[in-house]
């Protein structure tokens, strides 16, 4: 055997002992079912060290992807010019990773960042917090503080998510390793529902005193966008599901938009409001019509 081949054999030994490799992509595939389909998936992935996992089947697989070396010491051409594949021993905690998702998958419905809907009355804030709205939300940053720190408490969290969730979910950010990323990804997501019926989404990291809000996330009562800033006015909000939408002509306007009207605006009731324009430069048309 040539020195080349004794090299390349050695070097493939290693491999398929499972030598982790620091670099490996980790990839979740939530179609993967069949052995095929993880082997599959790590050749789309190219050459490498690719780990494969499927939270709600509680597998992951690891192969290593490479070329084929190209042609013999004689220079020949090999007859199959596929990649190497070769399945290894994925690291045992990245398959513990596996596990503690898929605990949280199981208890949380089928993902690992259930969401819980959260009357306001909830989170014990003041009486003059309590009673305002989303509408308030995107432009009062002590309300959002305050909401965000009572989403967080430990108290808040335990009472609306129940023991199993906050045992499963504290066991995977806990976790030593992170080769899957899955910790990362893994939150409770709380709605925060106004008195109005308008919300807002907290994020909950356990491993935080604090929620984050996602941002973009303030709707009103009908799911319709409340805009933070000018710069997201843009698009139409309709009155469809019986929404009223004077406090969203009010809000427009105290975010800068150039308002005007067609329709009965003395006699009729807002039936849209369509927003054009660029930057800061945005034009809102209110439209009201008889019912």
């Amino acid at each position: 055997m040539s020195k080349h081949l004794m090299l390349r054999f050695f070097s493939l030994l290693a491999l398929v002992a499972g030598a982790y490799d620091a670099h490996a992509t980790a990839v979740r595939c939530d179609t993967c079912t069949r052995d095929i389909d993880y082997r599959n998936e790590a050749i789309r992935q190219g050459a490498g060290t690719h780990l494969i996992f499927n939270v709600a089947a509680n597998r992951i697989q690891q192969y290593y992807i490479g070329s084929n070396g190209g042609g013999g010491a004689d220079g020949s051409v090999p007859r199959s010019a596929g990649p190497v594949v070769m399945l290894q021993t994925a690291p045992a905690g990245a398959i513990e990773e596996v596990q503690r998702a898929n605990k949280v998958m199981v208890v949380g419905g089928g993902t690992i960042r259930p969401a819980f809907v959260v009357p306001v009355a909830v989170l014990g804030l003041n009486a003059s917090a309590s009673a305002k709205t989303a509408y308030d939300y995107v432009l009062d940053n002590n309300l959002r503080a305050m909401v965000e720190s009572a989403a967080g408490r430990a108290d808040v969290i335990s009472r609306i998510v129940g023991a199993g969730m906050l045992t499963a979910m504290t066991d995977l950010l806990q976790h030593v390793t992170n080769y899957t990323g899955l910790r990362d990804q893994a939150r409770l997501l709380m709605r925060i529902v106004f008195k109005d019926g308008s919300y807002v989404t907290v994020i909950i990291d356990l491993n935080y005193q604090n929620g984050k809000t996602e941002p973009g996330s303030e709707r009103t009562a009908a799911g319709q966008l409340i805009p933070a800033d000018i710069e997201a006015v843009r698009g139409q909000w309709s009155d469809h599901g019986g929404e009223n939408l004077s406090r969203m002509v009010t809000h427009l306007r105290t975010l800068g938009a150039t308002l005007t009207t067609s329709g009965p605006s003395n006699s009729g009731t807002i039936r849209a409001i369509v927003c054009s324009g660029a930057g800061a430069a945005k034009t809102c048309d209110v439209q009201y019509v008889i019912r």
